[in-house]
């Protein structure tokens, strides 16, 4: 919500405490012959020659920055886009610890959101000595 103080729009605030994990990492491993719905005896042999083996490491977003994510979302700040990483917009403007995010711009994964902050932040300095 955007409050007019004489002529100055204050955009709606939210904060989130820098110090915690915004995004998670995981490390998962299977074996692709032990997910099929029927295991034969050559995909038991080749489980035993040490045969498909596979692994995956990733992140996810932290506990805190989901439900930031999605108070925004139900709030109308941003339209979340679960189905790939980075693809969620911005609907309304609003501030996140000090920074404005614009309408239509992007609102990041919590893997990039800290980066983005400290990079806004640092451009903000930069064109404030400028002036």
């Amino acid at each position: 919500m955007c409050v007019s103080l004489g002529g100055v729009v204050a955009l709606k605030e939210f904060y989130l405490d820098e110090s915690l994990d915004w995004n998670v990492f995981y490390h998962r491993t299977w074996n692709s012959y032990l997910v099929k719905d029927t295991i034969t005896d050559e995909d038991l042999v080749q489980v035993l020659k040490g045969k498909g083996q596979c692994s995956m490491t990733g992140d996810d977003d932290g506990p805190e920055f989901k439900q930031l994510r999605n108070r925004l979302e139900e709030l109308g700040y941003i339209r979340c886009q679960r189905s790939w990483w980075n693809g969620d917009v911005v609907l309304k403007p609003f501030r996140l610890n000090g920074v404005v995010f614009k309408k239509d711009t992007q609102f990041c994964s919590g893997a990039a959101m800290k980066y983005h902050l400290q990079f806004e932040r640092r451009y903000k300095e930069q064109q404030d000595a400028k002036d």
